[in-house]
C-alpha cells in the first residue's frame, strides 16, 4: 500500500512543478486577454465600475478620422516592410551563400547577425539624431550635396515626410533574422538538385529563379507573416520619435490603443481596439500555420 502511494505521489511531482509556472500563465496573460474582450464592450476607466455600452466602443472606432489614417499609415507600413523584409535579406542572404570560402562565409554571416545585439531603443534615437534637420548627418550631407536650406527636408517634424521617414528607419532593411532564416533556406538545396539544374543549362538568374526560389518559398512566406504581425502590432517608433505626429501623419491603431488606455483612461475603447488588433493577428496566425506547413518542399522520393 505504501509502495502504491509513493508511486501516486511521483505521479503528480512533475505536475506540482509545472503549477506555478501555469498559475503565473493563467495569471498574466490569459486572464488579461480574456477580460480585455469583456472590458472592449464597457465604458471603463480603470477605477469605476465598468458600464456595458455593447458595440459602441467599435462604431467609434470605425468611425474615427483618427483610426482609419492609423489604420492607413500601419498598411503602408506593413506593406512596405513585408516587401524590403522578403527581398532584400534573401538578396543578402543569396551572396553568403555563393561564398565558397566557410571562413568568409561564416563572417559575413556573423556581420549581419552582430547589429541583433544592439537594442531597439538605441537605433531608434540614432535614427531620431540622423533625421534631425538641423544637425542630422543626412540633411548635413544634402547641404555638402548643394541642396539649400529652405529646401531641406524636415523628415519627421512634417507631415508630408514623416511617414515615409519612418519606412527610411533601418536602411539598408538587411535584417539579420531574414537573411539567417533564408540562408538556412539556401544551405538546406541539395547540391545534386543545382548540379542538375546546371547541367540542363540553368546559370545565374534562370537558377536563382526557376530552381532556388521555389525551394525557399516557405522562408519567404514565413518571413512575410512575422512582418505582417509585427507591422500589425508595433507602435515603439511612434511612441519613441514622433508620439502619431505631426498631427495624426504617422500614428497607428497600436499607437491610438496605447494613448487610449495610458493618457485617456479609456481602458474600454482601448481593449475594442486591441481586439481588432487581435482578430487581425489571429487571421495570419491561422494562414501561417495552414499554408506554411503545407509548402512544397525538396524530396528526394
Amino acid at each position: 500500500m505504501k509502495t502504491r502511494g509513493l508511486q501516486g505521489m511521483k505521479r503528480w511531482i512533475p505536475y506540482l512543478f509545472l503549477a506555478p509556472t501555469l498559475i503565473s500563465l493563467l495569471t498574466f496573460n490569459y486572464y488579461p486577454a480574456l477580460s480585455a474582450i469583456y472590458y472592449s464592450f464597457t465604458d471603463w476607466n480603470g477605477f469605476n465600475a465598468p458600464h456595458f455600452i455593447g458595440f459602441d466602443n467599435f462604431v467609434e472606432m470605425v468611425k474615427s478620422l483618427d483610426f482609419q489614417t492609423g489604420f492607413r499609415n500601419m498598411l503602408i507600413i506593413t506593406v512596405f516592410s513585408v516587401f524590403v523584409s522578403v527581398t532584400i535579406p534573401a538578396i543578402a542572404a543569396e551572396f553568403i551563400y555563393k561564398i565558397q570560402k566557410p571562413g568568409l562565409q561564416h563572417f559575413y554571416r556573423l556581420m549581419f547577425v552582430f547589429p541583433l545585439v544592439i537594442p531597439g531603443m538605441v537605433i531608434l534615437l540614432l535614427w531620431q539624431f540622423l533625421l534631425n534637420p538641423e544637425v542630422g548627418l543626412i540633411n548635413s550631407v544634402l547641404s555638402s550635396l548643394g541642396v539649400s536650406e529652405e529646401h531641406l527636408p524636415l523628415w519627421l517634424g512634417s507631415p508630408d515626410t514623416a511617414l515615409a521617414s519612418f519606412m527610411l528607419i533601418g536602411f539598408p532593411w538587411v535584417n539579420g533574422v531574414g537573411v539567417l532564416i533564408y540562408l538556412a533556406g539556401f544551405q538546406n538545396i541539395p547540391r545534386s538538385v543545382i548540379e542538375a539544374a546546371q547541367m540542363d543549362g540553368a546559370t545565374g538568374w534562370s537558377l536563382i529563379w526557376r530552381i532556388e526560389i521555389p525551394l525557399i518559398t516557405s522562408q519567404i512566406k514565413l518571413i512575410a507573416i512575422l512582418n505582417i504581425i509585427g507591422g500589425i502590432q508595433a507602435f515603439q517608433n511612434q511612441l519613441v520619435l514622433t508620439g502619431g505626429g505631426p498631427g495624426y501623419s504617422t500614428t497607428v491603431p497600436g499607437f491610438i490603443m496605447y494613448q487610449s488606455a495610458m493618457s485617456a483612461s479609456r481602458f474600454g475603447y482601448a481593449s475594442a481596439i486591441g481586439l481588432v488588433l487581435f482578430v487581425l493577428i489571429f487571421i495570419f496566425t491561422l494562414i501561417n500555420n495552414k499554408y506554411i506547413k503545407s509548402d512544397t518542399e525538396y524530396s528526394p522520393d
